[in-house]
């Protein structure tokens, strides 16, 4: 005689639980003003990203370009009044080129502050948006079995993003003022050389970062890639049990399981993918714009030293130390989040 046993099977609906990932996450972006929704990110072709971020840049504060026409004019002018003044008066060549100098401070520093304000209000705009998404992200990897992976994570990547959102905000901008005073002072007053003091802040601040997320990326890789372990682990275990325990079906349950799993695999590298998107399409338009104007100090630099214009050239040169600090801290910040999300993903797709 067969003894029969009902069992009362569950059915776990992809497209609802792929929806509701979804629904969050587009929430998120429209909250943070991505302007576009999870699928569409997704699907975006790289010729489409190009475009979204040089529609970005376009619409930051401030025209590079024009600036450099402006910097190009005070340039000439300073040697101008440089000859002019050495070929009549010795010490009158000094005080044209200080004139020419806060002139040239004049014109540079309001969209040079306008710039470094931006920067920290992109950290502060991806601080928040990554402060949302992580949970998000983390419930999908733990939908899928990931649950070790996903607590290291959360707890890790939440921290630092936090940490560094709340230096930036409180440091950064009273840095990148020290900098650009410094730079300033050191040009007017060609004896108290203050650019040495600039250089320094700026291999200090770019080295800390630059160890300090390889030291981070390298102990969440590790974690990540121990956690796997343990998740693939339980996993095997658990489709194991449910293949010897359950009669006749214990396999086709099994299987069952799995596809469940690699559902949740691709959910979860689908919400993935679309952060790393949006945090790029919030931090690199700053970034893009900080590199234009440093490109103009480079070609205004270059040109001071060609027409022998001193004071302009140690200006420019400081302000380009200045900006490369903030740009420095935009970066580290970006690559430390993208390659921990991709980290995960890897690492969790066993």
């Amino acid at each position: 005689m067969m003894l029969s046993v009902p069992l009362r099977a569950y059915a776990v609906d992809e497209q609802e639980s792929s929806s509701v990932f979804s629904e969050q996450l587009d929430d998120i972006l429209s909250d943070y003003d991505i302007g576009t929704s999870s699928d569409e990110i997704t699907a975006l072709s790289f010729g489409s990203f190009s475009k979204a971020i040089t529609a970005k840049v376009k619409e930051s504060e401030g025209s590079p370009f024009r600036l450099l026409g402006t910097i190009l004019l005070v340039t000439l002018l300073s040697a101008l009044l440089k000859n002019a003044g050495s070929a009549a008066f010795k010490c009158s060549a000094d005080i044209y080129g200080m004139v020419c100098v806060l002139t040239a401070v004049t014109v540079v520093s309001p969209q040079l502050f306008a710039a470094f304000s931006q920067s920290v209000e992109a950290v502060t705009v991806s601080g928040g948006f990554i402060s949302v998404f992580i949970p998000v992200f983390s419930g999908a990897t733990a939908a899928s079995g990931h649950i070790t992976s996903a607590a290291a994570y959360d707890v890790a990547v939440l921290a630092a993003s936090e940490l560094i959102v709340q230096l930036v905000s409180g440091f950064l901008m009273p840095v990148l003022s020290a900098a650009v005073m410094l730079s300033v002072t050191g040009s007017v007053f060609s004896r108290n050389d203050m650019s040495g003091v600039v250089q320094l802040l700026k291999k200090l601040i770019t080295w800390a970062m630059t160890i300090t997320m390889t030291v981070f990326t390298g102990f969440v890789t590790l974690k990540c890639s121990l956690a796997g372990k343990t998740d693939g682990a339980a996993t095997k275990a658990a489709r194991f049990v449910i293949s010897g325990s359950v009669p006749v079906v214990g396999g086709a349950v099994s299987d069952a399981y799995a596809a469940v799993r690699s559902s949740f695999d691709l959910i979860r590298g689908t919400v993935g993918t679309a952060g790393c998107i949006a945090v790029l399409l919030i931090i690199l338009p700053p970034v893009i714009q900080l590199m234009l104007f440093r490109f103009v100090m480079w070609i205004g630099s270059a040109a001071a030293e060609l027409f022998d214009a001193e004071h302009i050239k140690k200006l420019l040169s400081s302000f380009d130390s200045s900006l490369a600090i903030a740009q420095s801290v935009l970066v580290c910040y970006g690559v430390m989040f993208v390659l921990c999300t991709g980290i995960l993903i890897q690492t969790a797709g066993g």
